[in-house]
């Protein structure tokens, strides 16, 4: 049994020493109970601006390219050393949502889920698909894979990433039986939310295809005019959701993961022995 805490919390634009301090106070708080502990989508520098695409709402900061690169973090920097040691302390596995900055070319920056176990920094997942104004800013990844995490095979994705099935697709053929989506998913401020349930319904998709837990933490609070969704959820391979918070507020969702369901569900369905990947691949390629 894998005990999870997905973290819905309010990061503080361009404050990354106040960001790191409350997600380090959440990782003490929860790694007493918790193997595996999820943090959103750019926890240490808050979310690009302008946030909307063709700057409907301006950035709210001259200039805002390099101060976002001062807030980001280097993978090897002392914020998320001091993390790990919390990790280790703890026995737990971070997911974390964070801004790098490129290991080898200055001035390039990387929108990354990282995952820290025990043993330290095991792998950073940098995001494929980047929304509207995100390609301003960050260099896209171009590698899926998957890593070891508290009992079982864990894969990343961002955000937008969730759109694209091919994503998930390739890290349960990876092996990945627990996946992890961390958003910063928002709209205006003051406009009604369209789908109250949008990040279950998308959720349910992605674990009911490819039989895999799917664990979906969002951030929460305002920036720049934009409301962040909220409403973190966590959906069983067959779609059972076991966990969602009905709110955009900062909050703790907990819940259990049981990865006898895995095989359970995979064994029932058939969606693996039933695949017909030779079938597909003569569509993909006349379709290029």
């Amino acid at each position: 049994m894998i005990r999870a805490a997905l973290i819905q919390f309010e990061p503080r634009a361009l404050d990354p020493a106040g960001n790191f301090r409350r997600m380090a106070s959440a990782i003490d708080a929860e790694g007493k109970d918790a193997d595996l502990i999820v943090f959103p989508e750019l926890s240490n520098t808050g979310y690009v601006e302008p946030v909307a695409a063709g700057g409907l709402i301006e950035a709210t900061v001259p200039d805002f390219g390099q101060a976002l690169w001062d807030a980001c973090a280097d993978l090897d920097g002392e914020e998320i050393r001091g993390l790990a040691e919390l990790a280790a302390k703890h026995r737990a596995y971070l997911v974390l949502g964070l801004g790098l900055r490129d290991a080898h070319m200055r001035g390039v920056m990387r929108n990354a889920s990282v995952l820290i176990g025990p043993q330290g920094v095991e792998g950073a997942y940098f995001k494929v698909h980047q929304w509207h104004n995100e390609k301003l800013y960050f260099k896209k990844g171009d590698q899926i894979a998957t890593w070891a995490g508290p009992g079982c095979r864990l894969g990343m994705q961002i955000c937008y990433d969730i759109r694209f099935p091919e994503i998930t697709r390739i890290l349960a053929l990876q092996g990945a039986d627990v996946v992890t989506n961390i958003w910063a998913s928002s709209g205006v401020d003051g406009a009604p939310v369209a789908d109250e349930a949008l990040f279950i319904h998308r959720a349910y998709t992605r674990a009911t295809e490819n039989g895999v837990f799917f664990l979906s933490c969002n951030r929460a609070g305002v920036q720049a005019g934009h409301r962040f969704f909220g409403r973190s959820c966590a959906v069983a391979p067959n779609g059972r959701v076991i966990g969602a918070l009905e709110h955009d507020a900062e909050d703790v969702l907990r819940v259990e993961i049981d990865l006898q369901e895995v095989s359970r569900y995979r064994a029932f369905t058939g969606i693996w022995t039933d695949r017909d990947p030779a079938l597909y691949a003569r569509y993909f390629t006349a379709s290029r």
